[in-house]
C-alpha cells in the first residue's frame, strides 16, 4: 500500500531531502525538550518525528545506492490526486434542501429551548424544597 509521506519526500531532491532531514531533527530537539518540561501535548509526536526521519534517510540512501550502481534514481513528479472522477457526475443539487445555516438555526432553537426547560424543571424543583 502506498505510503503518502514517502511519496512525497519522493517528489523532493536531494538537496530538499537533506534540509527536511535537518528540520526534522530540529522537530525531535524542541520536542524532547518540551517533553522534559512537561508541556508536550501529544507524545506521539516524537514517534511520528522520528518514523519521518527514517523514512527521508532511506530514500536518501535509496539513491545512493543506486547511484552507486549506476543507475540514478530522479525524483518523482508531484502526484495530483483528483478529487472527484471525471465519469461520475456531479451531485445534483437539491434547492428545496435546507442550507447549513437554517439547519445551525434550527439546532440552535432546539438546544435553547432544551436549556430553558431544564432551567424552569431546576426552578421548580428549588421552590419544591422550600416548601
Amino acid at each position: 500500500m502506498p505510503n503518502p509521506l514517502a511519496d512525497e519526500a519522493r517528489t523532493m531532491t536531494d538537496a530538499e531531502l537533506g534540509d527536511a532531514v535537518n528540520e526534522a531533527y530540529r522537530e525531535i530537539f524542541n520536542l524532547q525538550f518540551q517533553k522534559g518540561t512537561r508541556q508536550l501535548q501529544n507524545p506521539m509526536a516524537v514517534r511520528s518525528a522520528r518514523r519521518q526521519i527514517a523514512r527521508l534517510r532511506t530514500i536518501l540512501r535509496e539513491r545512493q545506492l543506486a547511484a552507486a550502481a549506476g543507475t540514478p534514481i530522479e525524483p518523482l513528479p508531484p502526484v495530483v490526486i483528483d478529487p472527484q472522477p471525471e465519469d461520475e457526475p456531479e451531485a445534483a443539487t437539491d434547492d428545496s434542501a435546507e442550507t447549513t445555516d437554517e439547519l445551525d438555526l434550527a439546532d440552535n432553537e432546539t438546544t435553547e429551548a432544551a436549556n430553558e426547560a431544564t432551567t424552569e424543571a431546576s426552578d421548580d424543583d428549588a421552590e419544591e424544597e422550600k416548601d
